[in-house]
């Protein structure tokens, strides 16, 4: 696509959501325990609780508009059913390729019940079932398509605490934390990974289906209005509203027996949605002729998949201790005061940034260069 006809908005939104992801990787992956309290840290702790949200409310916002574009150019409605799913699975196998590199490189192979984090469920797992789900509503007329789109997610944020109230007896303890032995039910390996989906019960998921999903749903259902020019006015109505909604709802009465405000809340659902419906409007209001200096950020966005790998691996990873080490270094796992880590963060987002201009080049390349034909090979 032209660089007049992308929408340069959807990229900075996506670089914003790569912004979050690497700042909330280092906060937690180098930031000492000792230094983790007062305000500033609260807030970046918060800020970054926005990265997941937003991939997954641009993973199905973009899924739709793809199919928009599609249908524009006369792609038959199951071919493009089909080819959703294909993204979809396609996306499952680096989640699961990529979890296969971080147990290798990792060390995890060395300890006795190490594989299992090969079953971990991350982010990735969860956009690619969601974009699944949400194929659903690919090739459909669009506002039949967002209705869909919408009721089903809908449905999973209203029926997340009841599935929670039941899953969480299967929740194992984190570390330093007590097991409640009458309340706590220990399943069997076979269902243990399908749990793990459809709630993140740590150490097996990190996400889960329940309530995470229907973000990328509802991206998909307000897809609609991301089409044709931009509507900056009414993503921030709309965002603004989303917002109101979950506060009014969390300030009434408990609607559900077991309901947990940061993980299971319809409120706290609303109010998160409400927001990335809110950077939409504010990016929306920013000119396309922004673009010039906003490439970095543009670039962190077009190469998100590739900043995320990046930034698990070299937060979390052993690459960057075994370098300090090296250099004569303190280790940075837990060990950096709050300066040393917010310097951290600067240093990780040029990084991140650096490799996706290296791959975006690199693909680049891949494109451009000309191909041997049968007889010239020959």
């Amino acid at each position: 696509m032209a660089a007049s006809q992308r929408k340069l908005w959807l990229d900075w939104q996506r670089g914003l959501a790569v912004l979050f992801m690497v700042e909330v990787h280092v906060l937690d992956a180098w930031l000492s325990p000792a230094a983790r309290h007062g305000g500033p840290y609260a807030a970046l702790l918060m800020l970054g609780g926005f990265a997941a949200p937003g991939f997954l409310y641009m993973a199905g916002l973009s899924q739709a508009l793809a199919d928009a574009s599609q249908e524009r150019k006369g792609v038959a409605p199951a071919d493009r059913r089909r080819g959703a799913l294909r993204r979809a699975v396609w996306l499952l196998g680096v989640a699961y390729g990529f979890r296969l590199a971080e147990y290798l490189l990792g060390g995890a192979w060395r300890r006795p019940d190490g594989w299992q984090d090969l079953l971990k469920v991350d982010i990735l797992n969860v956009i690619a079932v969601g974009l699944a789900l949400s194929a659903v509503a690919v090739g459909r007329p669009r506002r039949l398509g967002a209705l869909l789109a919408g009721a089903a997610a809908l449905g999973i944020v209203l029926a997340t605490p009841p599935i929670a109230d039941v899953l969480r007896h299967y929740d194992l303890p984190r570390a330093g934390q007590a097991a409640d032995a009458a309340a706590r039910v220990a399943p069997n390996r076979a269902v243990d990974v399908g749990l793990a989906y459809l709630y993140a019960s740590w150490p097996r998921a990190n996400f889960s289906l329940f309530n995470w999903v229907a973000f990328l749903l509802a991206g998909a259902a307000v897809a609609p209005l991301a089409a044709g020019p931009r509507r900056p006015l009414r993503w921030l109505g709309l965002g603004a509203a989303l917002f109101a909604l979950g506060w009014a709802v969390d300030r009434g009465p408990d609607l559900y027996a077991y309901q947990s405000f940061w993980r299971t809340s319809p409120a706290w659902f609303a109010m998160r949605l409400g927001i990335c419906a809110g950077f939409t409007g504010l990016l929306q209001l920013v000119p396309d002729r922004a673009e010039r200096p906003l490439a970095w950020l543009s670039t962190l966005g077009r190469q998100s998949l590739v900043g995320y790998i990046a930034s698990v691996e070299l937060t979390y990873g052993v690459l960057m201790d075994g370098l300090a080490v090296r250099l004569g270094a303190t280790p940075l796992r837990k060990a950096l005061s709050f300066g040393a880590t917010v310097s951290g963060m600067v240093a990780m987002v040029a990084l991140t940034w650096a490799i996706s201009v290296a791959w975006e080049r690199l693909q680049a390349w891949r494109k451009g260069r000309p191909r041997a034909t049968p007889a010239a090979a020959a």
